[in-house]
Order: structure tokens, then C-alpha cells, then sequence
């Protein structure tokens, strides 16, 4: 039976993943679970799944006390400890945000097998996740759908032979418009087809999904980044393509759902049963895709990001996440996310990171900078 930590358990990816667990409970352990503060649904989640660890970012006594037969961990100590538990053999990361960096690390560092769902920790720490992973004999599974399908295309294929690989892209729910001055909270986290949290569903309504899906395709699969590109493809069936130097492609298919990647990482190396459907192409009126504009914004910051690389890509992301949550809150218009991002990236000076502390620091220093020029921009 393998045993499984999940770190978000309340999230979307977090969701998902126990609920390709309950269709499989004889191949399954829940063993942690972890959360920043939703105590009311971690709750109902302890109680089904009975795990030995569980996690909340701040220390409640008497929540601890309701479940005698739990560990509780907290702070940022104790979501490094609950990532490295010696029982788990899978480690789904699925914190928004940077929050996880230390932990997914040392798990791997530990020969752990980590689920990345959580792109962010790639962005801005690739070369020490990557460093962990070979140091520690551990393994890194993507669980974004595009970096899952291409993952799957190349795992006995080899790098030299690669001319090409294609994420795709739905779009996101504001494709083709193109007045989004006065775009609503509601219509932005509305996608049409995933169902996805907010950040994200902000994320691919602006395409910064997407910039940060190259750099992190980038680590993960150690391309450089002008092998990577990516095709707007509004059906979201086809979830990624690896085009060879002989001239042959190769496409991952399903269902725009995410529990199919998770059921594949779960089950790795092996393949699992399907409980969510099959996609049957004679139904698709049609396939369409189409290449994003060369002058993109989010486009130019992921190549500027991989030619500078340094601080420059954890600056990207701080400031993303700094614009992304003033927007939910109704600060600044939708249209001012991106001029946030590049205003901040623009006005950094390139610094090199070498160790986690200086990630954190620069993470800071973007936050700040962003909201500073936010201020700016609602004048």
C-alpha cells in the first residue's frame, strides 16, 4: 500500500487527489494532511481519512486535542518536518505559492517522491529542487496536466532527439475579449473548463500560468528555452506535444480534468483504473490551435526570465502574487496585474541566489515593490 502526505489538502489539487483515493482505498494511505487554516474542512478530512500527521500554520491546542491520534505540526518547522515523514512514499505539493520550498527540498533530499502541483516553488527555486532531487535519489512527478502529458511522452525518449515541446493553453475565460479594463472578480475566476482555484484561474486569465509554466518546464526538463512553446488550444483535450527531430509528434489526450494526472502520479510507475470518464474524440466538433503573439507581455517575462535567470524569476512570481491578490481583493482593475509584473521586474536589479534565505528575502522586496507601484496606478 503506498502511503501518501498531501500538502493543501483543502485546496483544489488537494481535493482532487483524496477523491481519486477514496475509488482506490485498497492501494492508498492517507498518512499526512496539511493546510494553512481551513480547520472545518481539514477536520471532516481527518475524521475519513484517519492520518498519523497532520499540519496547520498556527498553533491551536484545542483543535490538536479533538484528534488524540494525530501529530499535529505547525509553523514553518513543522511543515518541514510533516513533508519528511519517514512514512510517506509520495509527497503531493500542492501549497499555493513559495510556501513549501523548504519542504519539498529536504523531502527530496530525504529520496522521497514528490507530486509537484505547486508551479511557483519550481519558478522561483528550480536549480535547488532539481539539485535536491539527484542529490537525495528522489524523483520529481509534475501534476500540471501540461507538464504531466509532456512527462509522460518523453519518459523513454531521448533529450537529444527532442525538437520541440508544445503546453498548451485553454486560454482562459477571458479569451477573445477585448475590453478587460472593467473586467468583474467573478468573471476572471469563472474558467470555462477547469475548475481550478483563484490565483490560478487569475493566472490563466492573464497568461502568467503560462509564463510560469515554461520556466518550470524548463528545470523540469532540462531544455533550454527555446525548445519550449506553447499552443493556445481552447478544447484543453490535448494537454501537451513533443515534437521529435524526425518530424513525429506526440500529443497526451483526456479529459480537461485534473484528477487524471493525479491518478497518474499516484499509481506511478504503474497506470490505474479510470472512475472519471473517457474522452471520445468522434464528439469533439473540432480541434483548434493557435500560437500566442511573439510581443506577448507574460511571454517576453518568461524569456527574460530564463536569459537572466538569478533573482529575476522570483521577482516575477512575488510580484504576480502581490498583484494577483490586491485584484481579489478589489484594489486594482484586472488590466493593472500585468503592468504591475513588468513594472516590478523591470525595476529590479539582478542579484544571484544562493541559498533559500536570499529566495525569501527577493520574494519580499517584489511584494513590496509591487504593492508600492499598485499604489501608484490607483491615483
Amino acid at each position: 500500500m503506498k502511503k501518501i502526505v498531501i500538502l493543501g489538502s483543502t485546496g483544489s489539487i488537494g481535493k482532487n487527489t483524496l477523491e481519486v483515493i477514496r475509488k482506490n482505498r485498497e492501494k492508498f494511505e492517507v498518512v499526512g494532511l496539511a493546510c494553512k487554516e481551513n480547520k472545518k474542512l481539514l477536520s471532516e478530512q481527518i475524521e475519513e481519512f484517519r492520518p498519523k500527521y497532520a499540519y496547520i500554520e498556527k498553533k491551536d491546542e484545542d483543535f490538536f486535542k479533538k484528534f488524540p491520534y494525530v501529530k499535529f505540526f505547525y509553523g514553518d518547522e513543522g511543515l518541514v518536518e510533516i513533508s519528511t515523514v519517514e512514512d510517506a512514499d509520495l509527497v503531493i505539493a500542492a501549497i499555493p505559492g513559495i510556501k513549501g520550498l523548504a519542504g519539498v527540498i529536504e523531502s527530496l533530499k530525504k529520496g522521497k517522491t514528490i507530486g509537484l502541483a505547486t508551479k511557483e516553488i519550481m519558478v522561483v527555486g528550480g536549480n535547488f529542487i532539481i539539485e535536491a532531487a539527484k542529490d537525495g535519489n528522489g524523483k520529481i512527478l509534475p501534476v500540471d496536466s501540461e507538464h504531466n502529458a509532456i512527462f509522460q511522452i518523453l519518459e523513454n525518449e531521448n533529450i537529444k532527439d527532442i525538437e520541440k515541446i508544445y503546453l498548451t493553453c485553454s486560454g482562459g475565460p477571458l479569451l477573445g475579449r477585448e475590453n478587460i479594463e472593467d473586467v468583474k472578480i467573478e468573471e476572471v475566476i469563472s474558467h470555462p473548463v477547469w475548475k481550478m482555484g483563484k490565483k490560478i484561474s487569475v493566472d490563466s486569465a492573464t497568461l502568467m500560468n503560462k509564463c510560469f509554466e515554461i520556466i518550470e518546464a524548463h528545470y523540469l526538463f532540462s531544455l533550454p528555452p527555446e525548445k519550449i512553446d506553447i499552443l493556445i488550444h481552447p478544447e484543453a483535450v490535448i494537454h501537451g506535444i513533443v515534437e521529435f527531430k524526425d518530424g513525429f509528434q506526440k500529443g497526451i489526450f483526456s479529459l480537461p480534468d485534473m484528477k487524471y494526472a493525479i491518478s497518474f502520479v499516484l499509481n506511478y510507475p504503474e497506470r490505474g483504473e479510470n472512475y472519471f470518464g473517457n474522452l471520445r474524440l468522434e464528439k469533439i466538433e473540432k480541434l483548434t490551435f493557435k500560437k500566442p503573439e511573439s510581443n506577448s507581455p507574460w511571454l517576453l517575462l518568461a524569456r527574460k526570465s530564463l536569459e537572466e535567470k538569478g533573482s529575476y524569476p522570483v521577482v516575477l512570481n512575488g510580484a504576480d502574487e502581490e498583484a494577483v491578490e490586491l485584484f481579489l481583493k478589489g484594489e486594482i482593475k484586472f488590466s493593472h496585474i500585468i503592468k504591475i509584473v513588468q513594472e516590478t521586474f523591470f525595476s529590479h536589479k539582478k542579484s544571484e541566489i544562493s541559498s533559500i534565505d536570499d529566495i525569501f528575502e527577493i520574494n519580499k522586496w517584489a511584494h513590496n515593490q509591487a504593492r508600492k507601484i499598485a499604489e501608484r496606478l490607483k491615483c
